[in-house]
C-alpha cells in the first residue's frame, strides 16, 4: 500500500502524511502475524473439509472481548469465494488464502502471485478478472483458471469506467517527467492512444465524468484538453482521505486530521491514521453531493484510501465505513453502513464489528451480504436488508488484499 507515488511518479504528499506512511510500514508487519494465523488454519484442514473452519488468529487480530452470541454459519447460498493476501507462514509475503464460502473449503493458491511494494492498488476486480501487480500489470480470471497475462510493462494501473478495461500509467523521462496513461482491454486487444496527465497529477480511476485525479490541491475530475475540476470540499493531498470510488460515485472525507495510536497501545503502538468528521459521496454525473457526519460518540470516519477496499455496494446504494472509537490512541474502529437514498443520514452500526485499525471489508458476490471482521478476529457476514448476522471460523480481516468473487460452479 502507498500514500505517495513511488519512484518515477510525482510526489504530492503533505507533511502530515508521514504518519500515514508509518502506518503502511506497520501493515507489512501485520502481514506476518495474520498470514501465520491463516497458515495454521490451513495446516489443520489439510486439503479442506467442507464446512470445517478450525483455528483462531493471534491475540493482536482483534480488540477486547465483544459481547455477542455466535450466530449461525454463513450460508452456502452466499455464492462467494474470498481471496485474502498474504497468507504466509512467517515470511513476507506468502500465497493467497482462498475461502470458498459455498463449499466451506479453505485452501492456498500461488496465483495471483502479487508482488510486494508500495502500490495502490495492488489488486482490483475488472468484471470476472483480477488485475494485480505481478510481472508488470497482470491479469488472471477471478476463479484463478488459465494462465496469467501481462497487460503492460508497468505496475501502475487504475480501474476504468469502461467495462472490461483498465488504465495503465507510468512516468516518462525520469521521476519528474510527465505521467502518461492509456487503456487496455483486460481480455486482450489493442491499447488506446495515450494521454498525458496534468502536471503533478496522479491517476486514481476512470469515471463517467472523466478521470479521477489526485492533484496538488486535492481531488479533481479531468478530461483531456480541459482544466481539472476540483471536487467539492476537496481535501489537499486527498488520496489518503479516500474511502472508495466507482465509475459514478466518489466517496471521500473532508476536514480530516492526522492521528496516532498511543505508545502503549495494545495493537500497533505509534501507528498513524486519519479521521474525518464528514464523509461525502459525490455523483459525478448529476453533481449531487451527500454528506454523512461521523456517528455520535465516535472520533470520526477512518478512510482506507482509494483502491484498497470496495466499500460501495454493487448496486451503488450503500457504503460501509469504519469510524474511530474513543479514545483515539487505542486504535479501535467500528463498522457502519450508510444508505444513499432517502433523507436520513443515520449511520447503521454493524453488529459485533469492533476491530483494530486497517481491518478490511468486502461485499458478497451478489451484493447482499457485507463481510467483515467479527468477534475473536473471525469472518462474519451482515445482511443489510434483514439485519441478520452469520459467522465463520476463518481468521479475518487484517489483510492487505481482501476481495470477493463468485464461487466456481460445481
Amino acid at each position: 500500500m502507498r500514500t505517495a507515488p513511488p519512484a518515477g511518479l510525482p510526489d504530492t504528499r503533505t507533511g502530515p502524511e508521514a504518519l500515514i506512511k508509518e502506518a503502511r510500514r506497520r501493515q507489512r508487519r501485520r502481514w506476518l502475524a495474520v498470514g501465520a494465523a491463516v497458515a495454521a488454519v490451513l495446516a489443520g484442514v489439510a486439503g479442506g473439509v467442507a464446512g470445517h473452519r478450525p483455528g483462531r488468529p493471534g491475540p493482536q487480530s482483534h480488540p477486547g472481548p465483544q459481547v455477542a452470541a455466535r450466530p449461525a454459519p454463513i450460508p452456502h447460498s452466499i455464492g462467494t469465494t474470498l481471496l485474502m493476501w498474504p497468507a504466509g507462514s512467517g515470511v513476507c509475503c506468502g500465497p493467497v488464502a482462498i475461502d470458498n464460502l459455498s463449499t466451506g473449503r479453505l485452501a492456498q493458491s500461488q496465483e495471483p502471485a502479487i508482488s510486494v511494494g508500495d502500490y495502490q492498488p495492488l489488486l482490483t476486480q475488472v468484471g470476472r478478472w483480477l488485475v494485480y501487480v505481478g510481472d508488470g500489470a497482470t491479469a488472471i480470471r477471478d476463479d484463478l483458471s488459465g494462465n496469467p497475462r501481462v497487460l503492460g510493462p508497468t505496475p501502475f494501473f487504475a480501474p476504468s469506467a469502461i467495462p472490461g478495461h483498465v488504465w495503465l500509467f507510468r512516468a516518462r523521462h525520469g521521476p519528474k517527467g510527465p505521467v502518461q496513461a492509456w487503456q487496455v482491454p483486460v481480455a486482450g486487444g489493442p491499447p488506446s492512444p495515450p494521454v498525458t496527465l496534468p502536471a503533478g497529477a496522479y491517476l486514481l480511476r476512470g469515471t463517467d465524468a472523466g478521470l479521477l485525479l489526485q492533484v496538488p490541491h486535492g481531488l479533481a475530475l479531468w478530461n483531456p484538453g480541459r482544466e481539472p475540476r476540483l471536487l467539492p470540499y476537496s481535501p489537499p493531498g486527498g488520496i489518503s482521505d479516500g474511502f472508495d470510488a466507482t465509475a459514478r460515485l466518489v466517496a471521500y472525507g473532508t476536514g480530516c486530521t492526522s492521528q496516532a495510536t498511543a505508545p502503549d497501545a495494545p495493537y500497533e503502538p505509534n501507528a498513524g491514521y486519519r479521521t474525518c468528521p464528514i464523509l461525502r459521496v459525490l455523483d459525478v454525473v448529476t453533481g449531487k453531493l451527500i454528506s454523512f457526519p461521523a456517528p455520535p460518540g465516535t472520533a470520526g470516519w477512518v478512510p482506507s484510501g482509494f483502491g484498497l477496499v470496495s466499500a460501495i455496494s454493487h448496486d451503488g446504494q450503500r457504503i460501509a465505513a469504519y469510524a474511530a472509537i474513543r479514545p483515539q490512541g487505542a486504535g479501535q474502529v467500528r463498522l457502519y453502513v450508510l444508505r444513499f437514498a432517502g433523507r436520513s443520514r443515520r449511520a447503521i452500526p454493524v453488529p459485533a464489528s469492533a476491530a483494530y485499525l486497517f481491518a478490511r471489508t468486502a461485499w458478497s458476490a451478489d451484493g447482499t451480504w457485507l463481510l467483515y471482521q467479527g468477534p475473536r478476529g473471525h469472518l462474519w457476514a451482515y445482511q443489510v436488508t434483514s439485519g441478520q448476522t452469520r459467522a465463520s471460523g476463518t481468521p479475518c480481516c487484517q489483510y492487505t488484499v481482501l476481495v470477493a468473487a463468485p464461487s466456481p460452479s460445481g
